[in-house]
């Protein structure tokens, strides 16, 4: 008897993704085989996100390319389309089942373990759920608003699992990591008392997360824990983050990563940025704009603002026009640009600790995509450097 065939869309954050481990292992489990391409499975899983519209567009997309598949395989929606938008999305596509409880299809609903993580070099951890601060913009705290944490030993089980199998890298992740309810910093101090040869890089946090204690953890243990902290800005007006109701001012954030970067000065500082807040005057975007010019980051991640609805922000008058916000994030892009540019001058021939990516590249602790080389400046075989190959150093001679 042959084994049935599945094939799963993730849409997304790295919790999503983590999320999508979680319900590959149930299927191999159940002995289903993975396939590669929709048209050969006999269900078809949406792991979706909807923090977007752009979002919600490419999932319907491809539900509706599914749904036209000639072998008309089962389709299962789950995520959080699933959750916020399930009424619109039964009218769209009646015969689709919609699961609003995701952990139906976990491995393991209480626990939660993985010990491996399909096709990448790297794992990701989801040690954290839910957020409930209510940003203006954001419809995740009405999706996702039951805080959750791993049980700390949990979490150090699945470590050196994942360690075990050979990930060299673990990413903690979680909706909103600072929420972690014994504190990210305590749970660190106890992850790199694990013996083995791995790393943690942290996902991204909040700037009031950041206590003083994870940034001497960061210090004390570079070996251990990546330089590179994801902390999302949002804008660089003072009037446009108080209406997305962020709790910090411009000068709070200047202060608290200048002090970050003198205390580890190669860090990689990325951060998120919204263009097109409602409301948003060609004088709030040269504010953002002059601010991300001399804050020190290394890259930024650069979103259009869409109305979420059920967001205070949707309910705002003044909205920005598509077209003027595609002007802004071209500004934007084009400081993003230099930023990258910048950050790799500054590393330029320096020796950094780093991972596998993929065949032929790989991470570096301060967040550099370089190409592997061996002394020769031939691309390293895979026979030289398995793709798990643990940590290793490179020389930053250039960024992909």
């Amino acid at each position: 008897m042959s084994k049935k065939k599945y094939y799963i869309y993730t849409f997304g954050c790295k919790v999503n993704q983590y999320e999508s481990q979680l319900i590959v292992e149930k299927f191999k489990n159940n002995d289903f085989e993975r396939m590669q391409k929709p048209e050969q499975a006999d269900i078809i899983i949406f792991n979706s996100c909807t923090v977007t519209a752009e979002a919600d567009k490419e999932c319907e997309y491809l539900l509706r390319k599914a749904t036209k598949l000639p072998n008309k395989p089962k389709i299962m929606l789950t995520g959080c389309i699933a959750k916020n938008k399930n009424v619109d999305i039964k009218n769209l596509f009646a015969d689709i089942e919609i699961i609003t409880d995701k952990t139906k299809l976990f491995i393991e609903p209480q626990k939660q373990i993985i010990s491996s993580f399909d096709k990448r070099s790297r794992a990701f951890l989801k040690i954290q759920d839910g957020c409930n601060s209510f940003c203006s913009y954001c419809i995740i705290p009405y999706i996702r608003n039951i805080l959750w944490s791993k049980n700390e030993n949990e979490v150090l089980l699945e470590i050196e699992n994942l360690v075990k199998n050979g990930y060299a890298e673990i990413v903690l992740t979680g909706i909103h990591l600072g929420k972690y309810n014994s504190g990210l910093s305590n749970l660190l101090e106890k992850i790199i008392k694990i013996s083995s040869d791995f790393r943690i890089r942290i996902s991204s946090i909040e700037l009031n997360e950041i206590d003083d204690k994870l940034l001497e953890l960061m210090k004390e243990n570079p070996e251990k824990i990546c330089c590179h902290l994801h902390i999302p800005l949002q804008s660089g007006s003072d009037e446009i983050l108080k209406q997305m109701n962020r709790k910090y001012s411009t000068k709070e954030f200047e202060e608290k990563v200048n002090k970050i970067i003198q205390l580890l000065p190669d860090l990689a500082l990325t951060t998120d940025i919204i263009t097109g807040f409602p409301g948003e005057t060609n004088q709030h975007h040269k504010e953002t704009c002059d601010f991300i010019r001399r804050i020190l980051f290394a890259r930024f991640h650069i979103f259009r603002y869409s109305d979420r609805q059920g967001t205070k922000a949707s309910l705002l008058e003044n909205k920005v026009q598509a077209n003027e916000i595609k002007n802004r994030a071209r500004d934007l892009f084009e400081i993003d640009s230099q930023k990258r540019k910048d950050f790799l001058n500054k590393n330029l021939w320096k020796i950094r600790k780093a991972v596998r990516i993929g065949k032929d590249k790989a991470i570096t602790d301060n967040y550099i995509t370089v190409q592997i080389k061996q002394q020769n400046t031939e691309p390293v075989t895979n026979s030289t450097l398995p793709l798990k190959s643990g940590i290793f150093d490179i020389e930053i001679t250039e960024s992909l």
